[in-house]
């Protein structure tokens, strides 16, 4: 699908989007609960009938991979395609292993060769044996098989480091509590994008899961995880809304629309809420809407509708270490400040659903921006306007939406190629950005 947007002020209020990330998460416990017996409002162990969509119904392509590897995990050999998921593979795999003694693990897109070597070193060091296969095969949409694994999880000590994927520890997490015997995570470097693995933490929790949270000898953040526990899910399950997807919207308030969303939580562990203040240090104006007399976002206030105008913006420089996923809407914004900007401790961006470094670079260099790919940062000029132009979404859902809110400030209208891949988090955004008042059409 490529889709033509007529630049123009978006103006209105929404619901903010759910949070991939915590359905993730919410999904893989339940279901574990599930397996263990522990779903059973009559607390006679009996497993009921699966129904995965009364827990979270599906509302992106992502989350629709969890559920369908989640039902897999009926058969003694599941055969789990994570289609393009990065968060599903890195957290099923050891998941899986922990229940199972084989399971085979498929993807497509470029989910086959996005890395997985750390994790796959430590689970063979407890227990698990990988053949890895069709790593020569270029990225494609055709499923391939990834690996194969064999052996159950074993408990003991992991190590891992903090710099490559949060994904990792939050596998980790989750499957090693219902190992039997206790184990421990230590992790050799410090945290990047720390804020997924407090949500993990976060859901644990709320599932009766106890983690002791600690350090290393050399400093760096430690789990001890008792074996043998029971997953309980709450008597209430929600997901919380999400402030990555939010966070396009409030981007586009602060270049000069006038956005308000509902139901964000400024007491969530998603540390992408920094958009928020990100904004309003750059001089976007942000008000609660529920609180009156309230002009300013205060650090912690709850659920609330959050409101964000503006239309003249100063450039700063951002350490993108802990929000990564907020390059691409970052630099989007920074293209239309006034000065210079910069982002910094950005080389993970190499390795997600596409190079985002230099993929955020081309889409905005094509609409006119000054921007210069640094190699693990990215350099900024603002300017009042951005051109206009065709551009490519690079099948990455954040790549696409970025330049969606980049076309606020362009003088002439966007053009974004395969701009479809918003599927994978938030299928519903050009309807969203039409409900908005926007100027959207498929060409």
């Amino acid at each position: 699908m490529d889709v033509k947007i007529i630049p123009g002020r978006l103006c209105g209020t929404l619901d903010a989007p759910p949070s991939k990330s915590h359905a993730h998460r919410v999904l893989i416990a339940y279901r574990i609960a599930q397996l263990q017996g522990n779903t059973d409002p009559a607390g006679n162990g009996a497993s009921e009938a699966y129904d995965i969509d009364s827990v979270v119904p599906s509302f992106s392509q992502d989350i629709e991979a969890t559920k369908s590897c989640l039902v897999q995990m009926d058969k003694s050999k599941p055969y789990l395609d994570c289609r393009e998921s990065g968060s599903t593979l890195r957290f099923m795999l050891p998941v899986a292993m922990a229940l199972k003694d084989e399971a085979v693990f498929l993807g497509s897109g470029k989910l086959p060769h996005r890395p997985i070597s750390s994790l796959k070193e430590e689970m063979e060091a407890n227990g698990c044996s990988f053949h890895m296969n069709n790593k020569d095969q270029r990225p494609g949409n055709k499923c391939v098989e990834i690996c194969t694994i064999n052996g159950r999880l074993l408990p003991g000590t992991y190590k891992l480091s903090g710099s490559i994927s949060s994904q990792f520890i939050t596998g980790l997490l989750l499957a090693l509590p219902i190992l039997d015997g206790d184990s421990r995570l230590e992790l050799t470097t410090e945290l990047q994008s720390a804020g997924y693995v407090d949500l993990t933490l976060d859901v644990l929790r709320d599932f009766g899961i106890n983690i002791k949270c600690g350090e290393s000898d050399e400093g760096f953040p430690a789990y001890e995880i008792a074996g043998n526990q029971q997953f309980i899910p709450p008597e209430k399950i929600s997901i919380q809304c999400d402030w990555s997807n939010s966070a396009f919207w409030l981007a586009c308030g602060a270049l000069g629309s006038d956005i308000t969303l509902k139901g964000l939580d400024f007491s969530s562990s998603q540390r992408d809420k920094e958009i928020a203040r990100l904004l309003e240090s750059m001089g976007a104006v942000l008000e609660s809407t529920d609180t009156p007399g309230m002009n300013h976002i205060p650090d912690s206030i709850g659920e609330k509708a959050i409101r964000c105008t503006g239309d003249n913006l100063n450039g700063t420089e951002v350490n993108v270490s802990q929000i990564p996923d907020l390059v691409p809407v970052l630099a989007a914004v920074m293209s239309l400040s006034k000065g210079s900007s910069m982002i910094t401790h950005a080389e993970r961006l190499r390795i997600k659903e596409s190079d985002r470094l230099f993929t955020v670079f081309d889409f905005l260099s094509r609409l006119g921006a000054d921007i210069t790919d640094g190699g693990a940062s990215l350099s900024i000029t603002g300017q009042q306007q951005l051109s206009g132009g065709e551009i490519s979404g690079h099948n990455d859902h954040r790549i696409v939406m970025a330049a969606a809110v980049a076309s606020c400030g362009c003088s002439s209208p966007v053009i974004i190629r395969g701009a479809e891949a918003v599927n994978k988090s938030y299928p519903t955004f050009f309807n969203d950005f039409a409900a908005l008042g926007g100027e959207v059409y498929e060409v």
